[in-house]
């Protein structure tokens, strides 16, 4: 009887090992962001006089699906706050819109342009820069975020410094849902005078092909042909 429960106890420890491992198949999955936009530092001189009608800052949430090398990133672009009494919508602007789509493998994004009717998607090259004074560095600084071990890169433009956190210990390379791409890894956090973006919590689940997809019903242009229209 001795010798049954041994190998009973063995058996039903190898099935804990198996479920475990398939529980942590980290090739797809939702990665969960909090963003804080500091308003009032991305007034503009012109906007100061409005500075004491608005909040300092406001914070949202956002999310990026992937599969393998396919994702979606997706952030609500109108933050509507009330403080004191006070309504404020505060309108989110970006280069590649609030909803995007890529594919690693052909180097290639989508987002999805809503001003347009009927809605377009744009395509255009994942490592397009519009700016060419843009310098990038690498640095030693390392921190952890959410327990994996990230790296430090800056940026530097006309517009500013931006410095965010990559790892390399997922199996995806990902900006935020705002975009900020990197080749070298996931981006989990993002500091900037206009905003902070943290991942907040990673699921490791199961993600449709249809959610990572981009619409198929939506007419797709060019960058070169989308801009100026």
């Amino acid at each position: 009887m001795q010798h049954i429960l041994r190998a009973l106890l063995l058996t039903t420890g190898v099935g804990l090992v198996q479920q475990s491992s398939f529980a942590q198949d980290k090739t797809q999955g939702q990665i969960h962001y909090e963003i804080i936009y500091h308003v009032h530092a991305s007034l503009k001189p012109d906007q100061m006089q409005y500075k004491d009608l608005i909040p300092e800052s406001v914070t949202e949430k956002a999310e990026l699906i992937y599969k393998g090398q396919r994702l979606k990133a997706y952030f609500n672009d109108e933050v509507k706050k009330e403080e004191d009494g006070v309504s404020s919508s505060i309108k989110v602007s970006t280069d590649d819109g609030s909803e995007r789509y890529v594919d690693l493998d052909k180097k290639t994004l989508w987002w999805v342009d809503r001003e347009k009717t009927p809605a377009v998607l744009v395509e255009k090259n994942l490592f397009e820069r519009d700016k060419d004074d843009e310098k990038e560095t690498e640095h030693p600084d390392t921190k952890k975020i959410l327990d994996y071990n990230c790296r430090k890169l800056t940026f530097k433009s006309k517009d500013g410094t931006r410095t965010i956190w990559y790892t390399t210990e997922l199996p995806l390379k990902a900006g935020t849902p705002l975009g900020h791409f990197t080749d070298k890894g996931v981006v989990l956090a993002l500091e900037s005078k206009q905003m902070s973006i943290t991942a907040t919590s990673i699921d490791f689940i199961p993600v449709a092909e249809d959610l990572i997809t981009p619409p198929a019903d939506m007419k797709i242009v060019k960058t070169s042909d989308h801009k100026g229209k």
